[in-house]
This record gives structure tokens, sequence and C-alpha cells, in this order.
């Protein structure tokens, strides 16, 4: 068994890992993260195959952990304290703020390393079943923003205090991407995967709900016939509000857990965290 750096090759694996694991994984967003910072992205290997993985992106002054998975049939053999250790270990070092979201089994294993829970996060489905709403091409247009960089640009950094959009600007230019701006939000939307589409990043800031209200119609009109899966911090209100009204529904929950220097993050401006 060794800790090495994962390769392009190893993805397919990945994914069949992150399916027996339950984990929510998009090929494309796993390469982009290795094409971004490849050093921050390792596998475990037994025999030369993938059967682990940890991967992180970095921002200005912070990092996100991703992916964290290990196969059932390797799991409980300290697979993932090494791995976890490893990218940790040049993490801590190097970035004063790091966060991940986590499955709440893992609570006490993150918090071992001086993690702490600062919000849940609930993943929202919606199946199809919407209410009748009006929607309009006229509306379609209005949230067709032409400036769509630079509003993302200035929400992003009022609601995480730092400049994120070396990797987020590429994560929304796929095919499939669908994106939408208004003067005080913005919305991304993609294809995941033959049955659902994932909605996020979503930002809208507070006290603008009739935007929030409006982008959600947007994307139900465009992508209603599939599945729309969603990751929403529970304590903005008006985002789960909003997401009930048209009937989604919470299937699971994760904890955002923080390590360092609080970000200040504003969690009332989140309708959706980027996958």
């Amino acid at each position: 068994m060794y800790i090495g750096w994962l390769k392009f090759v190893d993805v397919p694996e990945l994914l069949k890992i992150a399916d027996e694991t339950g984990w929510l994984v998009d090929g494309y967003h796993v390469k982009l993260m290795m094409m971004h910072a490849p050093h921050l992205c390792y596998g475990a290997y037994d025999e030369g195959v993938l059967v682990g993985a940890v991967l992180a992106i970095e921002f200005q002054s912070s990092a996100m952990i991703k992916y964290f998975m290990v196969k059932p049939s390797h799991q409980k053999q300290g697979i993932g304290k090494r791995l976890f250790t490893t990218l940790f270990g040049v993490l801590k070092n190097e970035y004063p703020s790091i966060y991940l979201h986590a499955n709440p089994s893992l609570k006490s294993f993150f918090e071992e390393s001086g993690f702490t829970s600062v919000m849940e996060v609930g993943r929202f489905l919606n199946v199809g079943k919407v209410p009748p709403f009006s929607f309009t091409n006229a509306q379609a247009k209005e949230l067709d923003g032409g400036n769509f960089d630079a509003i993302i640009r200035k929400i992003d950094l009022e609601t995480f205090g730092e400049d994120r959009m070396d990797f987020m600007l590429d994560e929304m230019e796929r095919n499939s991407s669908l994106k939408f701006a208004l003067p005080n939000s913005f919305q991304h939307s993609s294809v995941i995967n033959s049955r659902g589409v994932y909605l996020g990043p979503w930002q809208c800031k507070a006290g603008h709900d009739d935007e929030a209200e409006k982008m959600m119609q947007g994307v139900l009109y465009f992508r209603g016939l599939k599945k729309v899966l969603s990751d929403v911090p529970l304590g903005n209100t008006h985002a789960i509000s909003l997401y009930e009204k048209y009937h989604f529904q919470k299937k699971g929950t994760f904890l955002h857990m923080a390590y360092g220097v609080d970000r200040h993050v504003k969690f009332d401006n989140i309708y959706a965290f980027s996958l």
C-alpha cells in the first residue's frame, strides 16, 4: 500500500469507489481539480490499484478538502487516516483556513485534527414535482446576464472574503452549464449524469429574495425534467423556505467544518454550494 499523487487514468476507478461509498462525484470536476492543484490530489494504491482518494482545491487564502473516500473493502485499515494526514500536513502549512463538508459519522475524526463544526448543510432534491408557476421568455432573457463574470466576482468576494475566481470560472464553463445573473445574484447549474443536474454555485445577496425566486423558477423551467440536486446551508432560512416552496426534499445532511482562521463566510448569501 502506498500514497501517491492521483493521475487522470485513475478517474474511472475513483468514480467506481464513489458509487460504492455513496459520494456524489463528477468526473469533470475531479479532472479540473487535478489540473488546478495536482499536488493536492492524493490516491491510495494497493498493488497499483486505486482504493482511496482525497483531493483539495486552493483559493487565495484558503483550501477546501473534497472527495475523501476509501473503497469499502479497504476501510478500517488506516488508509483513510494516511490519506488525510498526508494532504492535511501540506495544507496546514500553506493556508490559514481549511474547510470541508463532512459526513456526520466522521465528525470526531476531523475534530481530532482541530476542525470545528460551523454549519449543517442539507442536500435537497427535486424530481420534477414542482408547483405551477408562470415563467415567460422575457423573464428568461432577464436572467441571461451578459456581465456574469463581473457579478460573480463581486458577490463571491463579498460572500467568502477572498478571490476564488481562478478555479470557479473554469468550473462553470462546461458544455452543459446554465448561468444566470441579476444585479445582486448569480446561479450556475450543470448536468452531472444522465439523470441529474447539480445546482450550484448559487449566491444571492441578503435582502434580495425576489431575485432568488426568479432564479429558482428559471432553473426549474429549463432543467425541471431532470432530477435537480443542491447542497444548501441550513442556517440560511430564506433559502430553505424557497427550496421547500418549490417542492425540494431534504435527502441528507453534511457538516461544514473549518480549521484555522475564521473566514467570516456570509452563509445568508449562499443558496447552493459548488459541487
